[in-house]
């Protein structure tokens, strides 16, 4: 079955798009991406240049059979003059294909850039930056014309030497015609000239096309390496668990060590925690501790090694879609997708529209939607660009209280909207998801000051180069003049540390206290809550 060039460019994006999706979570930031996006490179070498080449061939070959049917000894020169061209031509491929990948790599950061700088257009002026960002784009921009001009020389070069070939060729036939002269016709001599003549510009026009067609082959050597790319664990496995699971969000972390790329040191080193059922467990630590990457461990974004298990369940024993179909998640850079508000919060048609009416209500953004003109068919922007950083956040928050999962994840979700926003998301939380175990990575630690308490193992859930450092709870870490969490609030000014540790007393003293039998701590389960934060310090 023949394809149409665009049917052949959209089966082979399709197939690309297939290898894509269930590779490992890292590819992203690996070194395919930084080349650029491949569906022009697809598409380029099947329209047209590939057909011209082919076509071209044939010319060639017919222009050389008429001079050696007119002139047979004109095939002896041809001889050589082919091994040139061979010569020739494998030498500027040698180059022009490592030329060709230069101006693909130098030409994505141009319009990554642009992108980046339209979609921030707003703040760029807010904050005066044009200047900066014309030099960002100038300086990728002269990176990318010094590859393309390299390549155009490179090709100008390659068309000087064909010139010469075709040159002599015209000229090896002209001066054979005057030495047979008397043996040839003059409509023959005429006919073999003229096709020499036009030799010129079809010889150069096919081989140039010929070698156009194997630099763009670096878009299949791409193609070929989708195909490679090393994919997640099995989507589905046969071993599954209960349909209710999890019943408790009970989670424990056994020697769990974490790295997103298999020759990269570690993130995470040899971290063993607890997160009992219905705790609310905050993670705090400077840049770079590894607070994320104990969301990213618990995803399986990348395998971890060491024991991680819900309920009992070891989360490598599962298929990747159960286990992150269990769990609710709501990031720090909110994701909308493009088509209507009822896609975005119910994109598998699971809930009726009271469901939905009333999750929007949980969160107050029903009377926002029914004042849209589609109410819950009103089609979103890209990225959901027509709502503001806070409501996309309580979009979000709305689609975790319609999963109903008994774990939630909330990943700096406040970091980046207003006060306001911040408290209907934490009481929010705190009223529907009273029954789940939520883990929380904080920007402000007053959103996590009044939890009750704090648990990631001893010594504490303030995490430092990977491994755990401190635990306990808000007001007992707050003793602790040394410790790192006191640290932080200190550093917050001395009102808002006092009204942090204000708010970590009047929870330590409403809160039910562990029994303490013969010395020991009594450690059972409570009905209190625990958090994991961080702070921006």
């Amino acid at each position: 079955m023949l394809l149409s060039p665009s049917a052949f460019g959209a089966v082979a994006e399709n197939k690309c798009v297939s290898y894509i999706i269930p590779s490992a979570s890292n590819f992203s930031g690996s070194p395919q991406v930084s080349r650029g996006p491949f569906t022009e490179l697809l598409r380029s070498p099947h329209r047209s240049v590939l057909s011209l080449c082919v076509l071209s061939l044939p010319g060639i070959l017919g222009v050389i059979i008429v001079a050696a049917a007119v002139i047979p000894w004109i095939l002896i020169p041809v001889v050589p003059l082919l091994v040139v061209f061979l010569f020739l031509r494998r030498y500027f491929l040698q180059t022009s294909r490592d030329i060709k990948r230069l101006e693909s790599t130098t030409r994505s950061p141009v319009f990554t850039h642009l992108s980046s700088s339209l979609q921030g257009l707003w703040t760029i002026r807010a904050f005066k930056a044009q200047q900066r960002f014309q030099q960002a784009f100038d300086a990728h921009q002269d990176l990318h014309s010094e590859a393309w001009f390299l390549f155009l020389t490179t090709s100008r070069w390659f068309a000087l030497r064909l010139d010469g070939i075709c040159s002599i060729f015209v000229t090896l036939t002209t001066f054979g015609c005057l030495f047979l002269r008397d043996d040839l016709k003059a409509g023959a001599v005429g006919l073999a000239l003229s096709y020499a003549v036009t030799l010129v510009g079809m010889f150069q026009w096919g081989v140039r096309q010929s070698a156009e067609v194997e630099n763009m082959m670096t878009s299949v050597e791409r193609v070929v390496e989708y195909t490679e790319l090393e994919s997640e664990a099995p989507w589905e496995t046969d071993k599954r668990p209960p349909p209710d699971w999890p019943r408790h969000g009970f989670i424990t972390f056994d020697q769990v060590n974490f790295s997103y790329y298999a020759d990269s040191p570690p993130v995470l080193k040899n971290i063993t925690a607890v997160f009992r059922s219905r705790e609310k467990v905050g993670i705090v630590g400077r840049t770079g501790a590894g607070k994320s990457s104990l969301i990213s461990a618990l995803f399986r974004l990348a395998e971890p090694d060491g024991r991680i298990s819900i309920d009992g369940v070891p989360t490598a024993e599962i298929g990747l879609h159960t286990l992150r179909q269990r769990i609710s998640i709501i990031p720090q850079d909110p994701v909308l997708f493009t088509g209507t508000m009822r896609k975005n919060l119910d994109p598998f048609s699971q809930h009726t529209d009271e469901d939905l009416w009333n999750a929007l209500g949980e969160v107050q953004l029903r009377t926002v939607v029914e004042e849209l003109p589609g109410r819950l068919e009103t089609m979103l922007a890209e990225s959901g660009s027509n709502f503001s950083v806070g409501q996309r956040q309580l979009v979000c928050l709305a689609r975790a209280i319609l999963r109903r999962n008994k774990i939630l994840i909330i990943d700096e979700a406040t970091a980046n909207v207003d006060p306001r926003t911040d408290g209907l998301i934490q009481q929010t939380i705190r009223e529907k998801f009273r029954e789940c175990t939520v883990l929380t990575i904080a920007h402000r630690l007053n959103t996590i000051i009044d939890c009750d308490r704090i648990l990631v193992r001893p010594p504490s859930s303030v995490l430092d180069a990977g491994r755990i450092q401190e635990y306990n709870e808000p007001y007992v870490l707050l003793q602790n003049q040394e410790g790192v969490f006191y640290q932080m609030v200190q550093q917050t000014g001395k009102a808002e540390a006092a009204s942090l540790l204000h708010a970590a007393k009047q929870v330590h003293m409403n809160k039910s206290h562990p029994n303490v039998i013969n010395g020991l701590t009594d450690l059972s389960p409570s009905e209190g809550s625990c958090v994991i934060f961080e702070t921006a310090l």
